[in-house]
C-alpha cells in the first residue's frame, strides 16, 4: 500500500504504531518523526508519536522523554480541542512531570468534553472520566467512575490492567490519602494474583 500510495498518511501511521507495539520504538519514532517534520500534526499522528516517547520514558526514566511526550499530546490537543484522548494524556504526563497546575488545567478542559458521569457502553471514555477526576483529586468520584468502567466490561482484564497501571502512576505523584488510594485499589483487586 505504501508503495502504491507513497503520500498516504494512514499506512505510515499504522507502520509507526505497529513498530511501537513490537517494542521497536526508535524505528517507530523515525517513521512518525518524518511525518511530523513533513507537517502532519493531526491528533492521530501526534498521539502515536507521543506514545513512543512515553514508552521510551518508561524504559529510560529520562524526564526529557516524558516532556517530549507531554508536549506532543498537548500540541495535538491544542490543534483538536475535542480530542479527549490527547487531552487526558497531556494532563497525565503533566502530573508525572510534577506540573500539577498544568495537569489540572488540561483535566478541566477534558472534563468539559467527557463530563463527570459514566458513559454508557464505552469503557475507555468512562475510564477517561475517572482519570480526569483522579487528576483533579476528586478521589471518591474517581473511584466510583473506575468501578463503573470495570462493570461495563468485567472480563476485559487487559484494559483494566492498563487503567490500573496508569492510576497507580498518577497516585504516586498525587499522593492521595491512604483511604482514597485503597478505595481506588479495591476496584482493581480482581487483577491481583
Amino acid at each position: 500500500m505504501k508503495e502504491r500510495f507513497p503520500k498516504a498518511i494512514r499506512p505510515r501511521q499504522l507502520e509507526g504504531l505497529a513498530l511501537a507495539r513490537k517494542g521497536r520504538r526508535r524505528e517507530a519514532q523515525e517513521v512518525l518523526g518524518t511525518l511530523y517534520e513533513e507537517g502532519e500534526r493531526d491528533p492521530e499522528t501526534l498521539g502515536i508519536y507521543a506514545r513512543t516517547w512515553k514508552d521510551r520514558y518508561a524504559e529510560s526514566k529520562d524526564p526529557r522523554h516524558l516532556r517530549r511526550a507531554r508536549d506532543l499530546y498537548a500540541e495535538a490537543f491544542q490543534g483538536s480541542a475535542q480530542d479527549y484522548y490527547t487531552g487526558i494524556n497531556a494532563a497525565s504526563m503533566s502530573v508525572l512531570l510534577d506540573e500539577l497546575k498544568e495537569a489540572d488545567e488540561y483535566a478541566a478542559r477534558v472534563e468539559k468534553i467527557v463530563g463527570t458521569e459514566p458513559v454508557t457502553g464505552d469503557y475507555w471514555k468512562t475510564a477517561t472520566v475517572a482519570e480526569v477526576q483522579l487528576i483533579r483529586q476528586n478521589y471518591d468520584k474517581a473511584s466510583e467512575l473506575y468501578d463503573a468502567a470495570v462493570a461495563l466490561v468485567p472480563d476485559a482484564l487487559g484494559d483494566h490492567g492498563s487503567t490500573w497501571k496508569q492510576a497507580q502512576l498518577l497516585m504516586e505523584k498525587l499522593n492521595p490519602p491512604p483511604e482514597a488510594r485503597e478505595k481506588i485499589a479495591s476496584v482493581f483487586a480482581h487483577l491481583k494474583p
